[in-house]
């Protein structure tokens, strides 16, 4: 029995290759989710971003490569991205290994790009090198342990002569690491690289472009800082452009119960592809004689203290001709003499312009009127993600558990060997004492 016993581990050790067999799955189509910020009306510039996320429930399954072959268990990473001029791609990332329900570890890691090759700038400390074809510097931060309900907030500052990664975990809180790298976020545009400049806080696999399979429940935001203060986002997506890490199972939505204080909510679900906010509200009109009864909602509930005009056709085109201003119940009472007309609500952060046109030949003179929720809706669902960068995280070890689609690996076989030895003097043991 034992002779047995040992060749099968003999086998076992012949056939293993330099550290586990390897499974696949068909290639799943999932994006980086949480929230991001990309404007395609005007160029953002700021020196600080900050994501900040609260978990109460969460659990990280299994990993893949790009290709679909199985990559690790229990490991995913949660990513503040943000590009420097559209030259340098800038990633304060926090890597997660699920030690059990409620504990996890977590380490700070953080890759710089240089977008146009190989850096030429000095750094103090770090792995400096050329993956592909660009100059990315990793440095590995502290690790900390922390179990559940989790607070993180990740943070990126900059200014003339040095670009800062700083973190706060579960009470934890420092600035790991400064490069000598300076300028300005850039948000919005493309970089040299032909990726957006977005700002984006978005959960994804353990890096090398890999997707995760995951839940998580719980909230998010995003802050810029703006005029000296930091601000929500006036422009939030539900998914990441420029990383190529993504995820299975997170659904990312807005909870808009107060249209000036937005956030994120992120649940089990669905991987969607939406405009968070600016939404677009709704704009009913009623046309009486000479008044036009306004009223603005969103979800059934009347939006107050909104302005809203209303535009009549003259020589020149359309003119202003009267204005109001929506009362608690989202209502208010315009005038014009005319049955040619537009109401136009111009929108006010959360809550993206529309309008309503009295007569269809009118809509030539409006297409200059563009929701911004329409703009982000198109550019969402026609962007290529094929576009994105995969993230390179260096000697980070994460914590692997081998799931049971993992056959063999040499911690296995080092406690199948040790079973072995220990049955085998036991044995002889045995036989000794008789």
């Amino acid at each position: 029995m034992l002779m047995k016993i040992v060749v099968l581990a003999l086998l076992l050790l012949l056939i293993a290759p330099s550290g586990l067999i390897a499974f696949s799955q068909p290639v799943t189509i999932s994006y980086p989710m949480g929230v991001s910020f990309f404007s395609p009306f005007t160029i953002y510039y700021t020196n600080e971003v900050v994501g900040v996320v609260n978990i109460t429930n969460m659990f990280i399954g299994d990993s893949y490569l790009p290709n679909g072959q199985f990559l690790t268990q229990g490991n995913m990473s949660l990513q503040l991205n943000a590009m420097v001029y559209g030259k340098y791609w800038a990633q304060d990332v926090i890597l997660f290994h699920q030690i059990n329900n409620t504990y996890f570890s977590t380490t700070l890691v953080l890759n710089l790009w240089d977008l146009e090759g190989p850096f030429t700038t000095t750094f103090p400390k770090g792995n400096v090198s050329v993956y592909q074809g660009l100059g990315v510097l990793c440095y590995i931060g502290p690790t900390f342990t922390v179990n559940l309900p989790i607070n993180i907030e990740l943070f990126m500052v900059i200014n003339s002569t040095s670009l800062s990664f700083g973190y706060y975990i579960n009470g934890h809180k420092g600035i790991y690491y400064t490069a000598p790298i300076g300028g300005q976020f850039q948000i919005g545009g493309y970089s040299i690289a032909g990726v957006p400049n977005d700002l984006e806080f978005v959960f994804g696999g353990p890096g090398g472009g890999s997707y995760v399979k995951a839940f998580v429940y719980g909230s998010m935001n995003l802050y810029i800082l703006q005029n000296g203060n930091l601000q929500i986002v006036p422009y939030a997506l539900s998914v990441g452009f420029d990383t190529a890490e993504s995820v299975v199972g997170i659904s990312s939505n807005a909870d808009l119960s107060n249209l000036w204080s937005p956030y994120v909510t992120l649940s089990a679900g669905s991987d969607d592809l939406q405009v968070l906010w600016p939404v677009k509200p709704a704009l009913n009109v009623i046309h009486k004689n000479s008044s036009v009864i306004v009223n603005l909602s969103y979800n059934g509930k009347p939006i107050p203290w909104q302005n809203i005009e209303l535009e009549t056709l003259s020589i020149t085109g359309l003119q202003v001709s009267s204005t109001g201003v929506t009362n608690s119940s989202g209502y208010t009472v315009l005038n014009t003499n005319s049955s040619v007309f537009v109401v136009y609500y111009p929108g006010n952060f959360t809550l993206a312009s529309t309008y309503y046109i009295s007569v269809p030949y009118l809509s030539n003179f409006v297409s200059d009127i563009e929701s911004a929720y329409n703009t982000l809706v198109n550019f969402i669902t026609h962007y290529n993600f094929k576009h994105a960068i995969v993230s390179f995280f260096g000697n980070v070890k994460n914590n692997v558990v081998y799931s049971n689609k993992v056959a063999v690996n040499y911690v296995i076989l080092e406690y199948i060997l040790s079973f072995i030895c220990g049955v085998i003097i036991s044995a002889i043991l045995l036989k000794f004492k008789r």
